[in-house]
């Protein structure tokens, strides 16, 4: 199977254009493929801006499942979006046209103010059965916590799948951090992350997909695009095989 994460520099609170960029990458996918898209593609962290750009997101979800259907593609991502609550920054997996899973983000960073503008998720990580395989998501800061990815791989996770707009500050740490929950949870991991700089932030880039073993088996440092690796889920379970851990 194909999987793909998407890294590219966004133009903040620029839907229009950020779609533009980002579209044309998703249909370069070949189809039956698994597809990653950062973390807050559509306007990035606009936060002064949330209200107006969580109008736009129906649309965008009706867009990306028309994609989905076309190209039997698993797309996944994360999307401001407007709860009873307030604003979530909300994980999504679209499979074959159908959002089979959403998902808020529970950790919100504070050093950049996220807790100002968008209100957490409850905490109850689950895995999600898809055509792509059973999949789990961390979003971005939440990359931190092995609790997190402990919860994923005890409920049966093949795919970890990390939407991201991780500082460049911090580049180091989320290199270190993929492959270690690769490692921990002898699962796949995939990770779409930003770059360059958005607004006032510079981002980290260092996209990749790790394998169980903790194998790179695509990374991207500084470019924009899409990037691809072929994986067996069948790798999963020869790891676990090999060494065994009471999980």
């Amino acid at each position: 199977m194909n999987v793909y994460t998407i890294q590219v520099n966004l133009k903040l609170g620029d839907i229009e254009a950020n779609k533009e960029k980002i579209y044309p990458l998703i249909k370069k996918a070949r189809s039956r493929s698994l597809v990653l898209l950062p973390e807050m593609w559509s306007c990035g962290f606009d936060n002064e801006n949330l209200e107006k750009h969580v109008k736009q997101t129906p649309k965008l979800y009706k867009e990306l499942k028309k994609i989905s259907t076309e190209k039997n593609l698993v797309i996944a991502g994360t999307l401001p979006e407007k709860t009873k609550k307030g604003i979530c920054n909300k994980g999504f997996i679209i499979d074959n046209g159908e959002i089979i899973k959403k998902q808020p983000k529970i950790k919100l960073f504070t050093p950049t103010g996220e807790d100002k503008y968008f209100v957490a998720g409850k905490n109850n990580l689950d895995i999600t059965e898809s055509s792509a395989g059973n999949l789990g998501m961390m979003i971005c800061f939440e990359l931190r916590f092995p609790n997190f990815s402990y919860t994923l791989r005890k409920k049966g996770v093949e795919i970890i799948l990390v939407p991201a707009q991780w500082g460049k500050a911090r580049k180091e740490h989320l290199e270190i951090l993929s492959k270690a929950r690769a490692i921990e949870t002898q699962s796949f991991v995939v990770v779409s992350n930003t770059v360059g700089k958005i607004g006032k932030e510079s981002y980290a880039g260092s996209s990749g997909i790790y394998s169980p073993w903790g194998e790179t088996l695509a990374f991207s440092n500084n470019e924009e695009g899409i990037f691809r690796a072929n994986i067996d889920l069948a790798e999963v379970y020869k790891v676990r095989k090999k060494i065994k851990m009471d999980i």
